[in-house]
């Protein structure tokens, strides 16, 4: 029998144990059986651990969504005290984050914060998986699959941002894979030579500013995500239960006391470090990208999380049917709208006319077909598709009053355990041989309605057992939940009264366990269907104690694996880098000789050649980009050199003449291993020059540059800290008698004081940009604000 064959053969025999549900449609399709075969081997990995824990209320797989929400809350309450502590600058970052570590609460606080982010990392990835092969991701919940894979997206983002915070040697790493992502882009090479590479970037405040901006940024749109992620369900979950709350928080800080962070050296731009210690979850892209091309291996990650947000339409199946409701026969009781766990019920006025006032009204787009509404109406006014629910009412009961020489058993259960025990299908009757089992298949358990079990034990039937998933790993979310409370007559519909004492048994077990619960082999708790409920009692501690034992394990091995060894650079690599930005034909700062060949005013793009030991390895021409202002050729490069000595020719052409070439740099030097070696070039000012006055403008390093324009706007209607520079040189002319508009804003400048504009106070302007600025900076400056107009 082929398995196409066999799969149809299990169909139908499940269409003869329940004709009210299209068995064919929800089984028998290829990615049904594809995924099915992915929860058994799943299941076959967590058997040993749900046997040592025995008692499924205290399993933490089936609470993996709910703990990470108790680490992200770690995580956002230790993220925002350490940002308290923060500063801005390659140096001073380093500094603060070192001067933190030194202190016990701080430090603790800071392992908290990395131990929690990593174990997240796990528990979602758990989440999604268990996610993936219950096929919850397809059709009506394709929202929470797609929210969630942007989220774990987003998450290593955040990661690797919060590692790049620190600027030690972890983040260099960080540095080179940007460096890699962005340098060969025109815009890159711009962003690295102004903000990371050279001297222009300054203290660095700016950079770490971005990127503290990034990290909190994407932190609040993962929170935007989450809402979205939940918002189709009723009554979300958004803690587990007390006893894993308290447990997960616990054991977070209990080994964050036990196993500090530390702090790594600082970054040395001369240098590469040898190893450096990372975090596996979040760096694991590493050997990655020094193997493939940088944008051929991004491509492949964009490509993935492309191919996996997609999954619910490439792996789309036939619609189920939605819930139909016959009017005939609703009562508007809202019982149905009430147990939904996906808002695809809402209450209506009648269109019929007749009464009750209201009516069911299902939203196909939100309907999963999971039948928990079919079990909630106690007048059946609700079918799977227009399937009635009288054959398999009539079916139940027939087989309830099968004769034999053994007593018989009632077993209804859902289609996730009948998927992973197929050949118990042919084998009906010898299931128990104390019974002569009769199998009833259901969606979910929550489809069935207590009548039916009255009527089966009504019908002949000796006893009923219901088999449903563990507490809180219910595929439908409540189904097992909603079905305990009927029966113990806790909501409507409620079991009749008169068999609340019968010989009813409900079994709340994996899938793999379904022969084992008919058999009587699996312990049965009774009101075991929610985990929410349980307290910690001497009895329960026996199975509480080994799960938070494999849940300390768990967290044990991310924090041992948290510094993995890594080692990115080979031993004998060195890395030579070229940093450059110039206007043709002025003359560079790190060379005062070119002054004497200055010719403002050229418009040539600037062309570098590189020579290593004779050879040339570069040869590049950069075009101009930029304002009339500031018309620059920027140029970034960086090439790994063999370790040793080597001679070094740099030559830049920025004339029409080839002629009047420059040599920039030539040596014969010996570079050590991993040794970093920058060749960083930018202009010197020729005389009052207004495109070095707009730089100056624009930088914002405190304490090292003018750091105008966080006080001055250049937009004639905006006022910042202090007046525009909008037409000041037009203001300023007359502002002073006997003073010109450019004596006006050098004094302006040097004695900020000397005259207030009127509706602006005293103090407010830095008081010895004299020290901080260079005569020829201060000219240039005015220069740039005498070119601005109205």
């Amino acid at each position: 029998m082929t398995s196409d064959n066999k799969h149809s053969s299990r169909s139908k025999i499940l269409q003869t144990l329940n004709p009210s549900v299209d068995w064919n449609q929800r089984q028998n399709t290829l990615v049904r059986r594809i995924l099915n075969v992915f929860e058994r081997v799943s299941l076959a990995f967590e058997t040993p651990f749900t046997k040592l824990i025995r008692d499924p209320r205290f399993n933490p797989l089936y609470h993996t969504g709910t703990i990470t929400v108790v680490l992200f809350i770690i995580i956002l309450i230790t993220g925002i005290y350490l940002t308290m502590f923060y500063q801005f600058g390659f140096t001073a970052s380093y500094e603060a984050i070192l001067q933190l570590d030194g202190h016990f609460f701080n430090r603790w606080i800071r392992a908290v914060h990395r131990y929690a982010s990593g174990t997240a990392v796990i528990t979602g990835l758990l989440h999604g998986w268990r996610t993936f092969f219950q096929d919850r991701f397809r059709g009506a919940r394709w929202t929470a699959w797609v929210t969630g894979v942007i989220m774990m997206a987003f998450y290593w983002l955040i990661g690797i941002t919060g590692y790049w915070l620190l600027w030690d040697e972890r983040a260099q790493v960080i540095n080179q894979t940007f460096i890699d992502l962005i340098g060969k882009t025109s815009w890159g090479a711009r962003f690295l030579v102004k903000n990371l590479v050279t001297e222009q970037a300054g203290s660095g405040w700016v950079f770490l500013l971005l990127v503290l901006t990034v990290h909190l940024l994407l932190s609040a749109i993962m929170g935007l995500f989450f809402w979205w992620h939940i918002k189709r369900l009723s009554r979300p979950k958004w803690l587990p239960p007390r006893v894993w709350t308290g447990a997960v928080t616990a054991l977070t800080l209990l080994i964050s006391l036990m196993v500090p962070v530390g702090m790594l050296p600082s970054i040395n731009p001369g240098q590469l470090p040898d190893s450096v210690p990372v975090d596996p979850l979040f760096f694991f892209y590493l050997p990655g990208a020094l193997n493939l091309p940088p944008g051929l291996f991004w491509g492949l990650v964009l490509a993935f999380i492309a191919v996996t947000s997609l999954l619910p339409w490439l792996l789309a199946r036939k619609p189920l049917d939605p819930v139909q409701v016959d009017l005939a026969l609703c009562d508007g009781c809202i019982l149905c709208s009430r147990d939904c766990p996906y808002n695809a019920i809402t209450m209506v006025p009648r269109t019929d006319g007749a009464r009750p006032k209201f009516q069911a009204e299902i939203n196909p787009s939100m309907c999963v077909s999971c039948g928990i509404c079919v079990g909630s109406c106690p007048e059946n006014a609700l079918t799977l598709s227009d399937l009635s629910l009288e054959p398999m009412w009539e079916v139940s009961t027939q087989r309830a009053s099968t004769e034999g020489n053994l007593p018989t058993k009632v077993v209804f259960t859902c289609e996730r355990h009948i998927q992973h025990h197929h050949k118990a299908l042919a084998e009906i009757h010898s299931l128990d041989g104390n019974f002569n089992t009769q199998i009833v298949p259901l969606t979910c358990v929550g489809m069935l309605n207590p009548s039916l079990i009255a009527d089966s034990l009504e019908g002949g039937a000796d006893s009923v057992q219901v088999v449903g998933c563990p507490p809180e790993d219910c595929s439908n979310r409540e189904g097992n939940l909603w079905l305990q409370q009927r029966l113990d007559r806790q909501r409507m519909p409620r079991l009749k009264a008169d068999y609340l004492q019968g010989p009813i048994q409900t079994t709340w077990t994996s899938p793999r366990s379904l022969l084992a619960a008919i058999r009587g082999r699996v312990q049965s708790i009774s009101n075991t269907a929610t985990a929410y409920q349980t307290d910690l009692s001497k009895k329960n501690l026996r199975s509480f104690i080994p799960a938070v034992i494999l849940v300390a394990i768990g967290l044990g091995i991310q924090v041992a694996t948290n510094n993995f060894d890594l080692r990115p650079y080979a031993e004998d690599q060195a890395l030579l880098e070229i940093a450059l930005d110039h206007h043709s034909g002025y003359p560079l700062e790190q060379l005062p000789e070119t002054l004497e060949n200055a010719e403002a005013g050229i418009n040539q793009p600037t062309r570098l050649v590189l020579q290593i030991d004779g050879s040339v390895v570069l040869d590049k021409a950069y075009p101009l980009k930029g304002s009339e202002l500031e018309r620059t050729s920027l140029a970034f490069e960086q090439l790994p050199v063999q370790a040793g000595e080597h001679q070094i020719t740099l030559t830049m052409y920025d004339h029409a003449d080839p002629s009047q070439a420059q040599v920039l740099f030539d040596k014969t030097i010996t570079l050590v291993s991993r040794q970093s070696l920058t060749l960083s070039y930018s202009d010197a000012s020729l005389g009052n020059d207004p495109a070095a006055g707009k730089k100056l403008y624009y930088e914002t390093s405190l304490g090292t540059n003018a750091g105008c324009r966080i006080c001055h706007s250049l937009e004639p209607s905006q006022t910042l800290v202090g007046p525009s520079f909008a037409g000041l040189a037009e203001r300023a002319a007359g502002r002073i008698p006997g003073m010109s508009a450019e004596e006006y804003i050098r004094q302006s400048i040097l004695e900020p004081d000397a005259y207030v504009v009127e509706g602006f106070p005293k103090g407010q302007m830095i008081p010895n940009l004299g020290e901080i600025l260079t005569d020829q900076q201060i000219s240039d400056l005015i220069a740039f604000i005498m070119s601005l107009d109205q």
